[in-house]
């Protein structure tokens, strides 16, 4: 089974967007420390035109940071931002059980994690998960793509140089699992929370 792969984002996979400090409450906290008043369930809703997690350098994230702070009225400096963005990201819980799960499979398969992050969040996932542990690991803005892009899955499909159909995807969004689906991969649309389904899927398609 080595030469099959299941793909885990880290969104509400692992990264709590359900219970707890969720990474929607921080992202909140962050631009309301920022001075805006925000109006929405979450600012990410409003962020996402931005693309922030196909952002392949810091001066590029401090221009479009620039776009921002004009339209949300932000009175923080860039530097205040980042220093801001790590003291409460650093704040949102996981589900360590998922994280410990994945690597166990270690030893019948190989295992990545594949999300959308900022250039400013992977030191938090190697501090939570220590990303040595995993055989590949795809985070959008190292490739100027982000799901549900197709540009991004064709690099990982090249790069993992395993057959579509010995690759299971994990993902919460249907439109990421859409796109998986043009690829050839087998997909499982879930939540972190729904451990027990995890693990019963992923036997199913090790043992296929």
């Amino acid at each position: 089974m080595k030469n099959k792969l299941i793909l885990f984002d880290w969104g509400n996979i692992v990264e709590s967007h359900q219970t707890g400090y969720t990474c929607y409450t921080g992202w909140n906290d962050l631009i309301e420390a920022c001075g805006y008043k925000y109006k929405e369930d979450t600012i990410l809703k409003e962020i996402k035109k931005y693309k922030i997690c196909s952002i392949k350098s810091v001066e590029k994230f401090k221009e479009t940071y620039k776009l921002m702070q004009k339209e949300f009225n932000l009175n923080k400096s860039f530097d205040e931002f980042i220093k801001l963005h790590k003291e409460i990201t650093d704040k949102i819980d996981y589900y360590k059980d998922v994280s410990d799960y994945e690597k166990s499979l270690k030893d019948k398969c190989k295992i990545g994690i594949f999300s959308n992050l900022t250039i400013f969040d992977k030191e938090r996932l190697d501090k939570q998960v220590d990303l040595s542990k995993y055989d590949y690991v795809f985070l959008s803005y190292e490739y100027g793509f982000q799901k549900p892009e197709i540009e991004i899955y064709k690099i990982v499909q090249e790069k993992v140089g395993v057959k579509p159909e010995d690759i299971l995807f994990i993902d919460d969004a249907e439109k990421n699992i859409n796109t998986a689906k043009k690829m050839g991969w087998n997909t499982l649309q879930i939540r972190g929370l729904q451990l027990d389904v995890i693990k019963e899927e992923c036997e199913k398609f090790l043992n296929k």
